[in-house]
């Protein structure tokens, strides 16, 4: 097992990570793609996006209408379709937040797949929202595309030595066709109490996970080598601190800021701080997780890996991409990333818009933005 540094962050923006490793920031490639379309959206739970087979149509879920919306890069609604119910089309709802709770994915031959996690049912849709065809699926989170068969992975913890299971599952019939564990965990890599260890098979029989929020571990093809990155990790900066000290007063309920403030906890010092200072004092000095979010990461056709970070997330949100167990770019988005998905030299990104005069609810409108990153996969 071979264990690798981080790539070069920004000096002002990232800290070389921790566990061992010295301190030494240096500048890091940045690729901005163009920008090439861009549709307004509903408010919506769901972080979900699909880009189907002709790189122009993608999909959302919608959740409060309980439906799904295509749209195009102009900003055309294409189709929009579901409701609640168990009959064919329809989606089951949550009974722990009374939503829906679906998983997208696109067809090749340019439908868009709808995974079912309440009714455990896979149904295809064309993207106007015509109704194909419906099978029951066993649990899984579907990967990024489907043909004759669905591919997904399942959880299963460490035990007994396997992190995920891989199954391909029928299309036409629901059958599991093919199961794959991944390889077990190296034995150094060890995370702390509520930390996890998921992540997604390649395209050549390799497996990557995020460990820890802040490791990848590299199975390349189905060797079961390892190499362990580690890469940039980023400190709040002070939005994110405003967002954390709103977030602590929401969770205090009737507790204004003032009152909370004399709340007191006596430091390691001896001195006193308010529950607000001790606790912004550690969010302060604590990086972000590495990742938004262990569904936001996929492969593309060149087997590179793609994952969407921490880093600013305010005007801009970034996406490190990866190859071979080496770090190759960051590309930057405008506004706050919240999902995103690639095909071909086409990225579609799921995003929060900053707040505007325009906003005085203080909600941020959400849209989808298409960038062509031909470059990027050009070495360009």
């Amino acid at each position: 097992m071979k264990t690798l540094p981080p790539p070069a962050v920004p000096a002002l923006l990232a800290l070389a990570v921790a566990c061992g490793q010295d301190d030494a920031p240096v500048d890091q490639s940045i690729f901005t793609p163009e920008a090439i379309g861009t549709a307004a959206l509903p408010l919506s739970e769901s972080h979900q996006v699909a880009l189907l087979a002709d790189e122009r149509v993608a999909c959302v879920v919608d959740s409060y209408e309980t439906r799904v919306r295509c749209v195009d890069p102009e900003g055309a609604v294409v189709g929009v379709f579901g409701r609640v119910g168990e009959g064919p089309g329809e989606f089951g709802r949550s009974g722990s937040n009374d939503l829906i709770s679906i998983d997208l994915v696109r067809g090749e031959e340019g439908t868009v797949g709808v995974y079912d996690q309440v009714l455990f049912r896979f149904t295809l849709f064309e993207p106007s929202g015509a109704y194909v065809s419906q099978v029951r699926a066993p649990f899984l989170h579907p990967l990024r595309s489907f043909g004759t068969v669905l591919s997904g992975v399942v959880w299963r913890g460490w035990i007994p030595d396997t992190l995920m299971v891989r199954y391909d599952v029928s299309v036409a019939s629901g059958e599991v066709v093919r199961e794959q564990a991944s390889p077990s965990r190296p034995g150094d890599v060890e995370c702390g109490q509520g930390e996890s260890v998921q992540g997604i098979p390649d395209r050549a029989e390799g497996w990557v996970f995020l460990a820890c929020g802040s490791r990848l571990i590299v199975f390349a093809g189905n060797t079961g080598d390892a190499t362990v990155l580690r890469p940039p990790t980023y400190l709040p900066d002070e939005r994110d601190v405003a967002r954390e000290e709103e977030r602590l007063w929401t969770a205090h309920g009737r507790l204004r800021p003032a009152e909370m403030s004399r709340v007191l906890q006596v430091s390691p010092d001896g001195t006193y701080r308010s529950v607000v200072e001790r606790r912004m004092e550690d969010y302060r000095a604590t990086p972000k997780p590495y990742d938004l979010g262990t569904e936001h990461q996929l492969f593309d056709a060149d087997n590179r890996y793609w994952i969407a970070t921490q880093r600013d997330t305010h005007e801009w949100s970034y996406l490190d991409v990866y190859e071979n167990a080496g770090f190759v770019r960051s590309v930057r988005v405008r506004d706050r990333l919240r999902a995103f998905d690639l095909l071909g030299s086409t990225l579609v990104v799921l995003v929060d818009r900053q707040l505007g005069p325009d906003d005085p609810d203080g909600i941020p409108d959400r849209a989808l933005d298409w960038y062509d990153v031909g470059d990027l996969r050009l070495g360009r």
